[in-house]
């Protein structure tokens, strides 16, 4: 569930998967968790029963549309991880920029998110 999108199709592997699989950690655990340690069960977990090609399918759909997401992760998210979704938003558009997968290595990109975190950690919402 956590795999790259290229890798799940058979690409090579790159420091960029690695960080795109961070993304996934991250998003797994804001529709998995309560913020109390216990998990829910949520369509997402056929993500553990499909096949490569199938859950990178999946994993496109939610990551290609702005609109969608937003609205998709506030229907997702669990009510202790919503304070995070314009924070995960913001990885989102920089992990797959133009809401596609990356094209060429960013050497930037591990900054990028760094920053991201390190803001949404001073977000009084947060």
């Amino acid at each position: 569930a956590f795999m790259a999108i290229g890798v799940l199709m058979g690409e090579g592997h790159s420091y960029m998967d690695d960080l795109e699989s961070f993304f996934w950690v991250l998003f797994w655990t804001c529709v998995h968790y309560d913020g109390n340690g216990h998990d829910r069960e949520t369509g997402f977990a056929k993500w553990n029963k499909v096949d490569a090609m199938t859950l990178a399918g999946f994993k496109k759909a939610v990551i290609d549309d702005d609109r969608d997401f937003t609205r998709n992760a506030d229907r997702d998210f669990t009510d202790y991880y919503k304070p995070l979704i314009p924070w995960v938003d913001k990885l989102r558009k920089v992990v797959f920029p133009n809401g596609r997968r990356w094209q060429q290595e960013d050497i930037t990109l591990y900054s990028q998110m760094t920053q991201i975190l390190n803001d949404a950690q001073n977000d009084s919402q947060v």
